[in-house]
């Protein structure tokens, strides 16, 4: 009987060795990336305030870093930044509302007027339809609205425990802002030392470039919604559009929210513009709006976000999409800083960590010949 070759074990082909290890290393990634998701969501609370926290006090650091050039005490520094930007925000916060309440009748009888108009075209206009339905619509939401208003009761104590929770939060993220700003470069500095030696510069560069960048981005994105709330806000003075202060107001918010919130915030003036005052109107605010955002995505953007780290617009659609269904409005608001944070820092640890291995492979100088 022939003896009968062992066989050989097959070798993996070779086109599946790379594939397999960047799947690998995806996999990995991605379990690294759940369990954060996790772990933030189970404390959402004080991860939020912390955020907040970091982010004013990357904004306000320049200006109470001013102060104490000018021998302020480090103290008295922070909590005057610190009241001057809840001043700044608490003002703004009144303001629309007052203005909301005083236009508020002006808006609703604009609408009541805009519905009826539509109904009597749709009656007596060329078509000739029988709006019978429509007044019928018309009727049960109004007797509908006696409900509506009796359920406001209800929704307004769940919104006290809304409110409560953020007042804490915000509470919180001021505290926290306040000893950041008065000893938070010791306390910096005292968790470098404890660091090797060899990880103390690339901590320290990538600490900074992330506060760097988020200061950057948050001072951009607050000139550039100043700028497009205070011009759309003028054009829908000058078109005697009610409402006008508030919405942009809301413009000036809603910059913070890349390349969703400008879009939204039009959108809102449009609407509002062609119930009081008409499909003309409406044709002017929607060309204010269009003519503000073209000065900000053309002029103001490319100068200020040129020191901020800028994606690219799909990125930034992904990345408000998921931080808004993973946390909420919080997440909206916050997704595009904070990821720009963490690729800030990783790419200052990688740059000094690529110059010390550079200045560690250097030949050292020759010593230079004594002259005879």
């Amino acid at each position: 009987m022939p003896d009968i070759p062992p066989s050989r074990p097959r070798d993996d082909p070779d086109w599946l060795r790379p594939e397999a290890i960047i799947a690998g290393r995806l996999l990995i990634i991605g379990l690294a990336l759940a369990a954060a998701m996790w772990l933030v969501l189970q404390v959402q609370f004080i991860a939020t305030a912390v955020v907040l926290g970091f982010a004013e006090v990357a904004l306000l650091w320049p200006l109470a870093r001013w102060l104490r050039s000018k021998r302020v005490p480090a103290v008295f520094a922070a909590l005057l930044c610190v009241l001057l930007f809840l001043a700044f925000f608490a003002g703004l916060l009144v303001f629309v509302i007052t203005e909301v309440v005083d236009s508020w009748p002006r808006m609703v009888n604009a609408i009541t007027g805009s519905v009826n108009e539509i109904n009597a075209w749709l009656e007596d206009g060329p078509f000739g339809l029988d709006t019978q339905n429509v007044q019928d619509l018309l009727d049960e939401l109004e007797s509908r609205l006696g409900d509506v208003l009796g359920g406001v009761t209800s929704a307004a104590v769940g919104g006290l425990s809304l409110v409560g929770n953020f007042a804490t939060v915000i509470l919180i993220a001021t505290f926290f802002a306040i000893f950041a700003l008065t000893s938070g470069d010791k306390l910096w500095k005292q968790f470098v030392g404890v660091l090797q030696p060899h990880q103390r510069d690339p901590a320290d560069a990538a600490f900074r470039g992330s506060m760097r960048t988020v200061g950057n981005w948050f001072y951009a994105s607050t000139i550039t919604g100043l700028v497009d709330g205070v011009l759309i806000g003028v054009g829908l003075l000058i078109l005697d559009v009610p409402l006008a202060v508030p919405i942009g107001a809301l413009t000036f918010l809603m910059a913070y929210i890349p390349l969703v919130g400008a879009t939204l915030a039009g959108a809102v003036a449009v609407l509002v513009a062609l119930f009081s005052g008409g499909f003309t109107t409406a044709i002017w605010a929607l060309v204010i709006v269009v003519i503000v955002q073209q000065i900000e995505g053309n002029v103001l953007s490319p100068l200020l976000m040129s020191r901020a780290l800028n994606f690219h617009p799909v990125v930034t659609l992904i990345l408000t999409t998921a931080a808004a269904a993973a946390f909420g409005l919080i997440g909206l608001f916050l997704a595009v800083p904070v990821t720009g944070a963490i690729a800030a820092a990783v790419l200052a640890w990688k740059r000094t960590v690529r110059a010390q291995q550079l200045a560690a492979a250097a030949p050292p100088p020759e010593d230079e010949p004594s002259p005879a």
